[in-house]
């Protein structure tokens, strides 16, 4: 077994871990989501407006408010990405899972394939959102400088480990690489 964090085998314990998490994640906070629009729009609380195609409707308000519910849902999906996944290249794989077993869910407890418009545009536009969004931040907190051994020792002096013009020791370790590029320094 090698040791390091994230190696490049396949690891399916993990990754049903990862899926049961952020399924479940996804469903709490959508609970929430829609029992404060519930709470604003006076409608009564049911299982029913998470997991049944039939409550998005296009002719109520509850069924445009459960619209978004999901799409403030995805948004909040997006940083369970982050936390959950926190890898950009894995996070429309598993947005897809996500809305693939929702899918399963819905038309198990409906018993019948969901035939509703708003709720087939409810799916697309969060499996967009949690992908795209999902992907974003996970990129962001990939790109981040990633911190040197060694170099929090140095923190007071002027040389290369030293802080920066920004107090960041990464970023004079790339100012002073700057540097010897122009003066040609290779």
């Amino acid at each position: 077994m090698s040791s390091g964090f994230r190696t490049n085998t396949f690891d399916p314990i993990l990754i049903a871990a990862q899926i049961v998490a952020l399924q479940t994640s996804y469903y709490l906070s959508a609970s929430l989501v829609i029992f404060f629009i519930d709470l604003l729009t006076g409608s009564p609380v049911s299982l029913a407006q998470i997991i049944s195609w039939t409550e998005l409707r296009t002719d109520t308000v509850v069924g445009w408010s459960l619209f978004l519910a999901f799409v403030i849902n995805a948004g909040i999906g997006c940083y369970s990405q982050l936390f959950l996944v926190q890898r950009a290249k894995l996070c429309l794989d598993f947005s897809t899972t996500l809305h693939f077993l929702h899918l399963v869910i819905t038309s198990l407890y409906t018993g019948s394939l969901p035939r509703s418009f708003l709720w087939w545009l409810t799916v697309i536009c969060t499996l967009l959102i949690m992908a795209m969004g999902g992907e974003h931040l996970c990129m962001q907190k990939e790109m981040e400088p990633i911190a040197i051994a060694g170099t929090l020792k140095r923190a007071g002096s002027t040389y290369p480990g030293g802080p920066g013009p920004s107090g960041n020791t990464a970023d004079s370790i790339e100012l002073q690489r700057l540097n010897d590029l122009e003066e040609g320094v290779a």
